[in-house]
């Protein structure tokens, strides 16, 4: 197989390769049977074809091992059949792969098939290999359902789609969008305005879940008071889970913004960016940046991740973060 069956996609990744812009973690998502596996074969094949530039010519050695499944440095891990989760131990394995020095590859490919079956733990040990990824290695995730990804893992991951399925976009991204269109980070000014429009942003969102569970108490007002007690105790429980889930979308159009912005200056494809209808403003904000300076940037709200899921207060957690932007590489 080589690109030419994936029109729709050869011209993006053929470009990607031909200018050695490949990202270190790719998401392909969409429904079964739309090819995402067969596109990450090729895509493995296509770094290490023997004869054929930015594609794969299915008769070298290497292409022809891809294709068999048995090649030493591409890397498969799926669920296991009868549980159907990818396990701990399967990702660790994969983790020691991946970190192996190649046998005979230019790139060493790793493919997660059905990502979305990792567990909590097996996704936070995957988490690591993404935040530190071994140098001359491509990761691919493939997914029929990226909803069930950790937020933190998706951002790490170029999204493709294959099909009808996408991500969803986040309910707050115009919001978040809106503020980051009049933000330069040039002062401390800017910073302090985009903590407040971002912190004003999340106590309205707290505010209408709140709204929004107490009017689902009312139904309630009449049982008995111990059951009533629990009841609260519950929806206290899960108002504290939909808010953070809400505030991770929020961080995350935060990121996704910066992560186009690092894209104008390392003056990518448009067609990679997360947000190709802003690129007059993403560009007014790269204009300037060095290519540290934006990856800095990035720095800044994983960093804010980290603090808020150790749970550091909000408010200085953002503050601190936010100051980052300004901070000089």
């Amino acid at each position: 197989m080589s690109f030419s069956d994936q029109p729709e996609l050869a011209a993006q990744l053929q470009r990607s390769l031909a200018r050695g812009r490949l990202a270190h973690a790719y998401l392909f998502s969409g429904p079964r049977g739309s090819g995402k596996e067969a596109v990450a074969r090729t895509l493995a094949q296509a770094v290490n074809c023997e004869a054929q530039p930015h594609d794969a010519c299915d008769e070298c050695e290497s292409c022809r091992r891809i294709a068999g499944g048995n090649h030493p440095d591409v890397y498969w891990v799926r669920p296991e059949s009868k549980s159907r989760r990818i396990t701990v131990e399967q990702i660790r394995d994969f983790e020691k792969a991946v970190n192996l020095k190649a046998g005979m590859a230019r790139i060493k490919v790793g493919i997660v098939v059905d990502a979305d079956c990792m567990g909590d733990e097996a996704s936070n040990a995957f988490l690591k290999t993404l935040e530190e990824p071994p140098a001359q290695t491509i990761i691919i995730l493939l997914t029929s359902q990226p909803q069930r990804l950790l937020p933190t893992i998706l951002s790490r991951c170029l999204k493709i789609s294959f099909g009808a399925v996408a991500l969803a976009v986040s309910p707050y991204r115009a919001q978040v969008v809106e503020v980051l269109r009049k933000f330069g980070s040039r002062s401390v000014a800017e910073v302090y305005q985009l903590h407040a429009a971002v912190t004003g942003l999340l106590q309205r969102i707290r505010e209408k879940l709140r709204e929004e569970a107490e009017a689902n108490l009312e139904q309630y007002d009449e049982v008995e008071v111990k059951i009533r007690a629990r009841l609260e105790t519950q929806s206290d429980a899960r108002l504290e889970g939909e808010y953070r889930a809400a505030r991770e979308q929020v961080l995350e159009e935060l990121y996704t913004w910066f992560g186009d912005v690092w894209l104008c200056v390392e003056q990518a494809e448009t067609d990679l960016l997360e947000h190709p209808e802003e690129l007059p403003a993403l560009q007014q904000v790269a204009a300037g940046l060095s290519p540290a300076r934006a990856a800095a940037n990035l720095e800044a709200v994983e960093q804010i991740r980290d603090a808020l899921s150790r749970n550091i207060n909000e408010t200085l957690a953002l503050e601190v973060g936010l100051l980052k932007l300004l901070r000089p590489v």
